[in-house]
Formats: structure tokens, C-alpha cells, sequence
């Protein structure tokens, strides 16, 4: 133990002589964080921009009056400006990029929504916008699904009231108490799944913002929601920086002076691991830092958000390990580990935010490590999550460091025994 601690020690000293390197590698982050955020304000706390949306109504009827009256209302009012048009206005202010979405309803809208007819409602989005037309895409859709589940539960109410407005005459008095007497006990079982059900959506609209959970404004900090992706791209190139120095002593034959002395490689091995997940940690801890007292952002529960960045941390030193234990030559870790790092980046949403990329991509991303760590951390940072609603994140992350640690770890020690290539 003595041995490895002595190994750990001296990287950690040769590191510290020449950090530019990390430090570098730490301000990747700090600067797409910095810009991206700084677009939509320059504190910490910031609100997303009043979202111009189009309405056009071919319909009318009360469904339609619903859904408009709904974005017309409370908070989800201060966040979406609804611009009642016709089609051919809303294309052509969509075209001069005057809205970030148009909204049209189709004719016989409530009819059909009564009887039980499928029916779709058309989101134009400004091309040249990515973030808030995905917004008022999830708005409509949230509102599609309580109209959806509404009418579902009210249906026999609903196919009798439509029953006694086309017979003749008035309805009768015991007609319409049988009908009330209905709906109130359907009301009494649902009332507690349908208290401030409007409110919801801004929930729903901050969780695309966040890609994740229970938002609780529709305010919330831009910094924390790129920077949960944006330093995974960071710690893996500071993690590929320290294990890249096992390749050029060897090269140099550095190593193999170093193994001249008793001790077992395994000890080199282990020395040089701890090293690289130490120095990757303390790179984690100086951006959070950073980014709580300069960007501003909530950290959430200390507790949950070490072990989750433990669990982070132990998945980017087994990934690294795997990969060195592969490669023999500087030059090759040099092309191959850094194309590795940017490709699980792209599609793990550490350089795009996932809620941007489409569905097909959003699939292919739950196989990137990079997911799981950014998705945790953007729980942490924007929902503070506990425990419980991150154990898949950091259950993923501890066998994915696991599965490549142990044969990377293995690999590595081969390769050091063997002199590796020059």
C-alpha cells in the first residue's frame, strides 16, 4: 500500500509542476457554459424569453377555446404570448422569424374530441429557433393529454349531454340531474388527480428545458443546464491528460526505469489509476466551485451530489483505463482517444443539449456513459433530486466503471510488462 501511495504521490507532483494542461482542459466547459448561457442572460438566475406563439383557430369550438384559455392564464401566461392569426399571416411572420411557433387547430376540432375521433393539432416551429419551439411543442402535447384523458373520463357524461342537445325540445329536468349526478361523482374521484392541472405544464415545460423531472418555475438557471453536460467533456479529457502519461513514459522508457525497482507492476498500475481519478476529481470539484460562486447555480444536496460525482468520476477512470489498456502508441491515444471523447460527448448531450436532438438520437444517447452523468447532474443542478431519483444514474455509471476498469486495468498491466511499441 505504502508503494502505491508513494507512486500516487509522485504523478501528483509531476502534475502539479506542469498543470496548464488541466487547467486548459477545465476551461472547455467553463467557456461553452459561459456562452451558451450568457444568450439568455448574464446572471445566474434567468428566465426563459416570453415565447410568441401563433394561434390559428379553424375550429372555434369550445376545445379550442380551452387550449387557448389555458395558455391565456396564470404563470404559463408570463411564459407564452399567444397571437391569435389567420394560416396565411402566421406563415409569412414565421418566415420574417417574428414567433417561435404557430399553432393550428383543425376545423371540427371539438366535434371530434367529444366524439372520440382521432385528431391532430399542427406545430409549425421557426426553423432558425432549436430551444423554445421544443417548448411550446411539449406545451401542446401536455394539453393534448389532459384533453385526451378528460374526454375519456367523462365520455358517458359526454355522449348523453350530446344526446339530450340533438332530441328536440328541452331537456328535462330529471334528465339533466341524472347528468349532474354523473359527472359530480366522476368529479369526486378524479379531484385529487385534477387539482391545478393547468399548472402543470409549466412543470412540463421547464422539464424539457432541463430534459429531466419536476421543475419548480418557469425561471431557471441556463448555466446548470449546460454546464451538467458540458463538463463531463472537461473531466474526461483531464482524465484522458493523466492516463495519456502512462503512454509517453513508456515510450520514453521512463517505466521502465521505474519497474527496475521492487515492485510489483500492479503497484505502477494501481499508483497511476488512483492518481488520475484523484486529479480528475479535484478538476469536477474546481468547476462546481466555479460554477456555484460565479455562475450561480444550485448544487443541490451535498450527500446525493458526491456520489454521484463519485460514481462519475470512477466511470471516466475505468473508461480511460479501457481505452490506454487498448492502445500502445501516444500518437494512436492521441487521435483515437480524443475522436472517442467527442463522439460520446455529441450523442451523450455534453456539446448538445439531448432535448434538442431528435427521437432517433435520444434513443442512441442512453448508450453513451456521457448520458447518465449529465442527465444525473441536470436532475441535481435544476430539480435537486434525491437519492432515490438518480440510483439508474449512478447504478449505470458504477457498471460501466466496473466493466472497463477491471479488464482495462488488467490490459494496462499486460502492456507495461510487455515493454509495449515505441
Amino acid at each position: 500500500m505504502n508503494t502505491i501511495l508513494r507512486i500516487f504521490i509522485l504523478d501528483l507532483k509531476r502534475r502539479m509542476k506542469s498543470p496548464l494542461a488541466i487547467v486548459l482542459t477545465m476551461c472547455i466547459p467553463l467557456v461553452m457554459t459561459l456562452i451558451i448561457g450568457s444568450v439568455f442572460g448574464r446572471d445566474g438566475d434567468v428566465k426563459l424569453p416570453r415565447i410568441k406563439m401563433l394561434f390559428v383557430d379553424y375550429d372555434e369550438g369550445l376545445a379550442a377555446q380551452f387550449l387557448r384559455r389555458g395558455l391565456e392564464l396564470g404563470q404559463l401566461a408570463e411564459m407564452v404570448e399567444v397571437i391569435p392569426v389567420v394560416e396565411e399571416e402566421g406563415e409569412r411572420l414565421m418566415a420574417e422569424g417574428e414567433a417561435s411557433a404557430m399553432v393550428v387547430i383543425p376545423d371540427s376540432f371539438t366535434t371530434k374530441i367529444v366524439d372520440g375521433v382521432p385528431v391532430t393539432i399542427r406545430v409549425v416551429k421557426n426553423p432558425s429557433e432549436s430551444f423554445l419551439p421544443i417548448i411550446v411543442e411539449e406545451i401542446i402535447s401536455t394539453f393534448g393529454v389532459i384533453l385526451d384523458c378528460g374526454t375519456n373520463t367523462f365520455r358517458e357524461p359526454i355522449r348523453k349531454s350530446k344526446e339530450i342537445l340533438t332530441d328536440e325540445g328541452w331537456p328535462s329536468l330529471n334528465e339533466l340531474q341524472t347528468l349532474m349526478d354523473e359527472a359530480k361523482a366522476i368529479f369526486a374521484l378524479a379531484g385529487g388527480y385534477m387539482v391545478d392541472t393547468l399548472l402543470t405544464v409549466e412543470e412540463s415545460t421547464v422539464s424539457e428545458a432541463g430534459d429531466e423531472g419536476n421543475g419548480k418555475s418557469s425561471g431557471f438557471n441556463v448555466f446548470s443546464y449546460v454546464m451538467a453536460g458540458s463538463m463531463l467533456i472537461g473531466l474526461l479529457f483531464t482524465s484522458n491528460i493523466m492516463l495519456r502519461d502512462i503512454v509517453r513514459e513508456r515510450a520514453s522508457g521512463t517505466l521502465t526505469r521505474t519497474l527496475a525497482a521492487p515492485l510489483s507492476i500492479w503497484h505502477v498500475v494501481a499508483g497511476k489509476l488512483l492518481a488520475a481519478y484523484m486529479v480528475t476529481m479535484v478538476a469536477s470539484i474546481a468547476l462546481l466551485i466555479i460554477g456555484r460562486f460565479v455562475f450561480g447555480m444550485d448544487l443541490g444536496g451535498p450527500v446525493v451530489l458526491a456520489v454521484h460525482l463519485s460514481a462519475t468520476i470512477f466511470m471516466i477512470t475505468g473508461l480511460m483505463t479501457f481505452c490506454f489498456g487498448l492502445i500502445k502508441s501516444e500518437r494512436a491515444a492521441e487521435a483515437i482517444v480524443s475522436v472517442l471523447i467527442i463522439v460520446i460527448s455529441l450523442l451523450g448531450g455534453g456539446m448538445i443539449p439531448i432535448s434538442q436532438m431528435g427521437e432517433a438520437f435520444r434513443v442512441i444517447a442512453r448508450f453513451s456513459p456521457v448520458y447518465w452523468a449529465s442527465d444525473g447532474f441536470m436532475k441535481i443542478f435544476l430539480n435537486q433530486a434525491g437519492l432515490i431519483d438518480i440510483v439508474q444514474n449512478i447504478v449505470i455509471l458504477t457498471g460501466i466503471g466496473l466493466v472497463t476498469l477491471l479488464p482495462g486495468t488488467w490490459l494496462l498491466g499486460r502492456n507495461l510488462r510487455k515493454g509495449g511499441s515505441k
